[in-house]
């Protein structure tokens, strides 16, 4: 065969010359041939270019022909057939090995650094011949013709033999070659038996088992081919094995081996005390040990038995017992090794007797000094162990005597009874001191004596001494004395706190210096030999709600003065006796109930205006004047808070003026308020340029009442403290707007100097329970502590389901400062309000564009919560709900002029209901939350020619367009942005709302809807919800309910808040 010929076919003219040049250059290192079979080669060689590329080929050779099966290269010409550098390879190996005389018997191994000694190279040719003869016996081998082993054994009954011996004995197969396959395998250098060619010769059990010998090979025997085993567990068990699946002969019979049942061997013991041994039961039985005596085993006609004998390989067969372990061996050692084996005993080593001596305890008891001893006497039969000698016994060895004239009988103290003895010293914390044992600590001697002492066993002499008869530990309750002190405070009042004990009067302060703890965790107070255990009584626990919030003085506590109306209802409620003072008293006799105080002179202007509900209102906030309290007028929406709160101020002899806050929407109806009951006061709006503010600041005194906005106040609060501006009363109108208390807007409200503080809002808690503590914050600061004290006492606790105590607390302390009166309660003539969900299907477009638009966002919305977690992400979450619930309301929200010729469900419905309602002759106010929708709207009504009023954000004369929507019949409705016209207006010529959007906040919904259904109103208000159906809206709905409840349970009289909107209620909203 002509070598370049056969390349010349194979791989094209450009890759063949490199290839040439590469061997020609000699640039082919590593190079390495290696006959698998008779005609299969495995060359490898390195072929360096630039870099250096690895090349593996398979040749089969036979005759003349010339077989590449396998191929590869690490280069990246894989899109070749055979690249440059196999070629190189192939070319070197047809041209030097190929014309090599008969290569099938030789292997040449070339390269750098490879040549092996010569000795190396003569085994190698042994074995490759070897080898051979195997190859040729796979080839005439059929699958089902694969080698059958057999085995011989020698040294299973021949104890001179430190090792067991194995032949193989194979019709086709010589031992030695069989022993050059166990080498192989045994070998962790590649060898010449391949998996491939050792799985075709023998069958897959055989093979397993070959491993395993392979393994277990120690060396070859020296007289014959064989392979020897050391005699030890594993050797055994790999015979078991064998014999178990092949063919095993024993040598020494050329019987076949069999496999019997492992077998328990009976031992017998026999001797005397002085020296025992053991001995098989059956002297039949025949034991070959292995090495180590790790294993023994039997042969019982050619059958193989493995023996359990666990004594024998753990104790000599005989030995000798000193006479001082006799006994131990007698009354321990023999009963545990007859437990756990199948011994039989000798009868002279078991009729002894054993007698157990009880020990006699005396205990004497003495006090001391702040110390309880202990003189301790045990006695053993004639032997008697005083105070610390019994410390030197041994109570982990039992101690036996002989009876000196009965042989056959043993004594032996009680040493279960000693350690129980001296376990009792141990576990009372019993110290050793020369001659006795003490106790010193004081919470120890409490524990002995409450614990240890009545549990001393009946079987034990006690003597006790007189002082130690007269020890004595009680449990008390501390049950608090309380006496207000007459102090000039006019913020805060003083008060102590003292405690009757054995008739001796303690302060507080005495008591809490004097309180120990105990290990048990137990508060407990010393007197002498007398020890009180402190049990923290109702009166106790409540005390300590009242110190949260009162500082330490010298001798006294002192609390803010608005504490009183708190500490006297936990007084009344526990019966704590208590000792009153002058402004105590007169506190009690002004409140009538809860909240209700002594009536006042009502102002003659509004006499015959105010409802009884309105001059209840206006005592009350005459209440928390008097005394220096704020509070907050919570009066559902349209009962007349702005009212109430003028009739006050009309009726206060103030010093400074009155500053009324509110939303920059409602200053001007503050003032309209004021010039239409009590024109007589002087009012001023301040508020427009900072230069024109400057100069209205030096005119305060002049007026009896300022009115502003929040941000105003915000920017110019540090210049009116700097001029040293002092309010006589700080009024915050719709207060909700300091909820959030890190605003910059809630810190600059409360830097404003005011005397009195009250707050006017129909949501004191929209969201949250920090809300509420934030309007708190700004009436009595410190009432319910700073914000992390708030936030560990109610608001974690309530979130977590811990609400009824905390919540009933919470409310007990704010209770006395909220006066909140429904529209039910109190003005039984006024209409009734109906509330309608109004279901509405949203268009083809709609649907498709929401669904899209609901796969967008709630993918990138739940990634990035994974990612930065749901209180990082609630500005998205909004964003995304916002999307939705446009699409809800209009696609042109969203897409833009794409859909804005498009139609929408709730458009739809909202032209219904205005068109029937204006036809029926009602006036109508129509709320949304977005600008462009109320535009839509309006532009519907121009097209219908219905009048209309608009009202949003950027609305200026918002005063007069009310004015106008309330008078003109020929105007039917009003249409209103939800933030900026959802509160503080008046709009009882309406008599329906329809809400096109719903809104998280039902309270904010409720005060919309209530700029109609309030104080004035003649009709019964009918309110409609428009609700795109199988939508977000619907959930938000569900939602909403669970805000009202929060609302509900802390203004009102219920219990078991929800404090915010969680992750898994926004996961429910996404849902479709």
């Amino acid at each position: 065969m002509r070598k370049k010929y056969f390349l010349e076919k194979e791989v094209n003219k450009t890759v063949l010359n490199n290839a040439l040049k590469y061997y020609q250059q000699g640039n082919i290192l590593q190079y390495r041939v290696k006959q698998l079979a008779a005609d299969l080669y495995l060359v490898k060689a390195t072929v360096s270019e630039v870099a250096k590329y690895q090349v593996q080929l398979n040749f089969k050779l036979a005759s003349s022909e010339f077989e590449i099966k396998q191929h590869n290269c690490n280069c990246k010409e894989q899109e070749l057939e055979f690249c440059q550098h196999q070629v190189a390879v192939i070319y070197k190996f047809l041209t030097e090995d190929y014309k090599s005389q008969k290569l099938r018997d030789n292997i040449v191994l070339t390269g750098q650094n490879n040549a092996l000694p010569a000795d190396q190279i003569v085994r190698q040719k042994i074995k490759q011949k070897s080898f051979a003869r195997l190859l040729r016996l796979k080839e005439n081998l059929q699958p089902e013709q694969k080698q059958k082993l057999s085995y011989k054994v020698k040294g299973l009954s021949s104890p001179g033999l430190k090792n067991f011996s194995l032949q193989f004995d194979s019709e086709q197969i010589s031992s030695h070659e069989i022993e050059e396959v166990v080498d192989s395998l045994n070998s962790d250098q590649p060898g010449y038996y391949e998996q491939s060619l050792l799985a075709n010769l023998f069958a897959g059990r055989e093979l397993e088992l070959l491993k395993k010998l392979a393994s277990l090979v120690k060396r070859k025997g020296r007289s014959q081919n064989s392979l020897l085993l050391t005699k030890n567990e594993n050797s055994l068990d790999f015979l078991l094995e064998l014999a178990a699946g092949l063919k095993v002969l024993l040598h020494e019979n050329k019987k076949q081996l069999q496999i019997g049942k492992q077998i328990k061997a009976d031992f017998q013991l026999t001797g005397d005390l002085n020296k025992v041994k053991f001995e098989l039961a059956d002297n039949d039985l025949e034991i070959y040990w292995g090495e180590n005596k790790d294993c023994c085993w039997t042969l019982i006609d050619n059958c193989l038995h493995k023996v359990k004998v666990p004594i024998l390989q753990e104790i000599p067969a005989q030995f000798w017992i000193p006479p001082s372990n006799q006994g131990e061996f007698l009354f321990e050692v023999l009963p545990a090794l007859q437990e756990n084996n199948q011994l039989t005993i000798a009868s002279n080593l078991t009729d002894y007797n054993l007698i157990t001596e009880e020990p006699a305890v005396k205990l004497s008891l003495d006090y001391q000094a702040d110390e309880i001893s202990c003189q301790l006497a045990v006695a053993f039969a004639e032997q008697k162990y005083f105070n610390t000698e019994l410390l030197s016994l041994d109570t982990d060895h039992n101690l036996y005597q002989q009876d000196l004239e009965d042989p056959k009988t043993w004594y032996s103290r009680d040493n279960q009874a000693l350690a129980t003895i001296l376990n009792f010293l141990d576990e009372y914390n019993f110290k050793v001191r020369p001659g006795e044992f003490v106790i010193k600590a004081s919470d120890d001697i409490q524990e002995f004596i409450t614990d240890g002492y009545p549990h001393i066993p009946e079987e034990w002499e006690v003597e006790v001494s007189n002082s130690f008869d007269k020890l004595e530990i009680k449990t008390v309750k501390l049950e608090p004395i309380i006496e207000f002190d007459d102090s000039d405070g006019i913020n805060w009042f003083d008060f102590n706190i003292s405690y009757n004990l054995g008739g001796i009067s303690y302060s507080r302060q005495k008591i809490m210096d004097l309180i120990s703890y105990n290990r048990k965790g137990e508060a407990y107070l010393k007197f002498a030999n007398q020890y009180y255990i402190l049990e923290n009584s109702r009166q106790e626990e409540k005390l300590s709600q009242v110190l949260e919030n009162s500082q330490a003085q010298a001798d006294s506590y002192r609390a803010p003065y608005y504490s009183l109306l708190y500490y006297r209802k936990l007084i009344g409620e526990l019966g704590i006796e208590f000792r009153e003072q002058k402004v105590f008293n007169q506190l009690a006799e002004d409140i009538t109930s809860q909240k209700v105080v002594e009536r006042s002179e009502v102002p003659s202007a509004v006499k015959n205006i105010l409802r009884d509900y309105q001059v209840s209102g206006f005592n009350w906030l005459n209440f928390l004047v008097k005394y220096n309290f704020g509070g907050i007028l919570a009066d559902e929406m349209g009962l007349g808070k702005t009212l109430q709160v003028l009739t006050l101020i009309k009726n206060l002899t103030l010093q400074n003026p009155a500053l009324v806050l509110c939303p920059r929407t409602l200053i001007y109806n503050w003032q309209e308020e004021a010039e239409k009951f009590f024109p007589d006061l002087k009012t001023l709006v301040y508020y427009g340029q900072p230069e024109e503010r400057q100069v209205q600041q030096q005119q305060f005194k002049d007026f009896d009442l300022i009115i502003s906005s929040y941000a105003t106040i915000s920017r110019d609060v540090k210049q009116l403290n700097q001029a040293k501006i002092s309010f006589a009363l700080l009024i915050l109108d719709e207060a909700q707007h300091i909820k959030n208390h890190r605003t910059k807007r809630a810190a600059a409200v409360k830097k404003i100097s005011a005397q009195h503080r009250l707050a006017l809002t129909g949501t004191p808690l929209e969201n949250s329970l920090a809300e509420l503590w934030s309007i708190f914050d700004f009436l009595m600061p410190g009432y319910l502590g700073n914000f992390n004290y708030f936030r560990k006492k109610y608001l974690l606790p309530i979130k977590n389901n811990q609400a009824d105590k905390i919540l009933l607390e919470l409310k007990e302390r704010i209770a006395p400062f909220i006066l909140r009166r429904s529209k039910k309660d109190v003005l039984q003539e006024l209409p009734e309000k109906v509330i309608n969900l109004h279901p509405v299907s949203m268009t083809q477009l709609q649907e498709d564009s929401y669904k899209t638009v609901l796969e967008e966002v709630k993918g990138e919305l739940y990634q990035q919560v994974s990612q930065q977690g749901f209180n990082n992400s609630r500005l998205n979450v909004l964003a995304a709900l916002t999307k939705l619930r446009q699409i809800c309301d209009h696609p042109y929200l969203v897409l833009g002029e794409k859909g804005k010729n498009h139609k929408s469900g709730k458009l739809e419905a909202l032209k219904e209901l205005i068109m029937d309602a204006v036809q029926s002759g009602h006036k109508l106010i129509v709320f949304s939350q977005f600008v462009k929708m109320l535009k839509l709207i309006r532009q519907e009504l121009k097209k219908v020619k219905i009048k209309y009023q608009y009202l949003d954000g950027a609305t200026r004369n918002r005063m007069a367009r009310v004015k106008s929507f309330n008078q003109d019949p020929e105007i039917s409705v009003f249409l209103i942005s939800l933030k900026a016209g959802g509160e503080g207006l008046n709009l009882t010529a309406a008599d329906i709302v329809i809400h096109v959007d719903p809104w998280w906040n039902p309270m904010v919904e409720n005060q919309a809807t209530d700029r109609a259904h309030r104080l004035g109103q003649q009709n019964k208000v009918m309110v409609y919800k428009l609700i795109a159906r199988g939508t977000v809206e619907e959930k938000m709905v569900k939602l909403k309910n669970k805000k009202q409840l929060l609302f509900d349970n802390i203004i009102e009289n219920n219990i078991n808040p929800i404090d915010a909107v969680s992750w898994e209620d926004i996961q429910q909203l996404f849902s479709y």
